[in-house]
């Protein structure tokens, strides 16, 4: 989400509107702290059984418990969290937080180790565990920052264009892949080295306007991109040809979230509709709508349960809920 649009968007969207459609079940509303104002990005981290979850316009991050979404932890006082990474391998999950920090906390103990600097704007974040370096989308910059030593160390910015969206690791490429609204031309989805920062890959999104959120599909071979500045969804092959394929979405596109037991991936939009589409065949073929909840723009996914999870800023009561759901058919 662009930083512009952050305070409009917030203020849309009140009351607690019960989930409607045919693809998801609603499991139940689990109560959250906090005030009712606007979440961002979650990360599901299953080794620790837990989600991790921005409560961005409450200066808050929530972890919760993974089975049944109740509170294990409540961070306060990180202004503006937004994207999520989790890294068990080293202990940490690293939260971004503006106008221009990078917040590292103990997986365990649940408390805050550090802050360190970033760009302008951080949005998204990816951790490298090969060469222990995490990627900051620093949006208001439009570039990458690598921060060496697990987010402690030296802190590298590569400029991309004139802003970036979201950044994720490719584990089999042993690559971060950034999105990035270029400052003329299509939007384009970016390949950089993590250790030497050098650009490896630039990939043109023709269709494709802000480009945002981002998943890699489960085989590597091709990547997912929201494109919020005119509601649709790209898919990009990562190999062969760079074919560009695209389909609408609900209004402001955001988070995406990938299930890859059922093939499913989700596309949460500001509007509140959720659009799935089917990995399993080629292009996009739409899978179907759900309508989750009022400003459900942000979406996660736990793989061995198929359960779905939207923090929203206001249930039944008018407080923050988590909406726990699930497939109607193929979930646990």
């Amino acid at each position: 989400m662009r930083p512009a649009a952050l305070l409009a968007v917030a203020a849309c969207g009140r009351g607690g509107a019960a989930p409607s459609g045919d693809l998801l079940t609603l499991v139940s509303d689990v109560s959250l702290p906090g005030g009712a104002t606007r979440f961002d990005y979650q990360e599901v981290d299953t080794a620790r059984a837990q989600i991790v979850v921005a409560h961005m316009n409450d200066d808050a991050v929530l972890v919760l418990d993974l089975s049944d979404g109740s509170v294990r932890q409540q961070l306060t006082g990180i202004p503006t969290p937004r994207g999520v990474a989790v890294a068990d391998d080293v202990g940490l999950i690293f939260v971004t937080s503006t106008p221009s920090h990078l917040v590292l906390i103990d997986n365990q103990s649940l408390t805050e180790v550090m802050r360190v600097s970033t760009g302008n704007s951080p949005d998204g974040d990816a951790w490298d565990p090969v060469d222990q370096i995490v990627g900051v989308s620093d949006q208001g910059d439009g570039a990458l920052s690598l921060i060496a030593n697990a987010g402690s160390g030296a802190r590298t910015q590569v400029k991309l264009g004139a802003e970036t969206g979201n950044v994720i690791y490719d584990v089999a490429r042993g690559q971060f892949w950034i999105t990035v609204v270029a400052a003329s031309g299509p939007d384009q989805l970016v390949e950089v080295q993590p250790a030497t920062g050098s650009v490896t890959t630039m990939i043109a999104l023709p269709g494709c306007s802000g480009a945002h959120g981002l998943r890699l599909h489960p085989d590597g071979a091709s990547a997912f991109i929201a494109c919020e500045g005119n509601d649709v969804l790209a898919r990009v092959d990562l190999i062969g040809d760079r074919a560009v394929s695209i389909a609408p979405t609900g209004a402001g596109p955001d988070v995406l979230a990938v299930d890859p037991g059922l093939s499913w991936l989700y596309v949460a939009a500001e509007s509140g509709d959720l659009t799935v589409f089917d990995l399993a065949q080629p292009g996009l073929v739409l899978v179907g709508h759900d309508q989750p909840g009022t400003n459900a723009h942000t979406v996660a996914v736990d793989p061995a349960t198929h359960r779905v999870f939207f923090p929203l800023p206001q249930g039944s009561d008018g407080m923050p809920v988590l909406r726990i759901m699930q497939p109607r058919s193929g979930g646990a």
